[in-house]
């Protein structure tokens, strides 16, 4: 499997697949077996944002050896991270949830299309756990974790203790969610 850009986040899927998300919005569907990408998934605003930008930013690398420090190339660099796939999860039915700046999607495997849009964080998710009872966990940079219903999409709890950015989530047993931090707590 040779992923096309950096493969920013992996979930392992049913029947041998694996999701890689990178940094323009992009979801492939790999078989492993066969190494062979099966289908792709992306944001419907992705190719009209990375398109012109890549394109905007070869001719600022042409024009000016100093194209890091341009302000140009830092504008499109912002629009980018906006899009940037930074975590998967494989949930029950045929589904994936991928999240993003300050967004979640939820993708129906089967035909590729966008279940939910789930907003509510301020900032880049970094995380997400699936959890019993057809919900969802997202951590996020805001220091926040939200917990979502995938049947509606509405928001069923919002936990806030943590004084970094929330890195990762795992589910437990008994209806527990741990959390861990860059403040270095779980």
């Amino acid at each position: 499997m040779r992923a096309w850009r950096r493969a920013a986040s992996l979930a392992a899927l049913a029947d041998s697949r694996l999701a890689s998300g990178d940094d323009h919005g992009i979801i492939r569907i790999w078989d492993v077996n066969s190494g062979v990408e099966v289908a792709m998934l992306g944001d419907p605003n992705s190719p009209e944002i990375c398109k012109p930008l890549e394109a905007r930013k070869s001719e600022i690398e042409r024009r000016d050896r100093n194209w890091r420090q341009n302000e140009e190339y830092k504008k499109a660099e912002n629009k980018l991270r906006k899009i940037r796939v930074g975590c998967l999860v494989a949930l029950d039915g045929e589904r994936l949830a991928s999240g993003s700046a300050g967004s979640i999607i939820v993708w129906n495997l089967v035909d590729g299309k966008q279940l939910a849009r789930l907003e509510g964080h301020k900032r880049a998710v970094k995380c997400l756990a699936g959890l019993d009872d057809d919900r969802l966990a997202s951590g996020s940079v805001d220091k926040s974790i939200i917990v979502w219903s995938l049947a509606d999409g509405t928001q069923l709890a919002k936990l806030v203790g943590h004084t970094g950015l929330v890195l990762s989530l795992a589910a437990l047993d008994g209806d527990r969610l741990a959390s861990g931090s860059k403040d270095r707590s779980i």
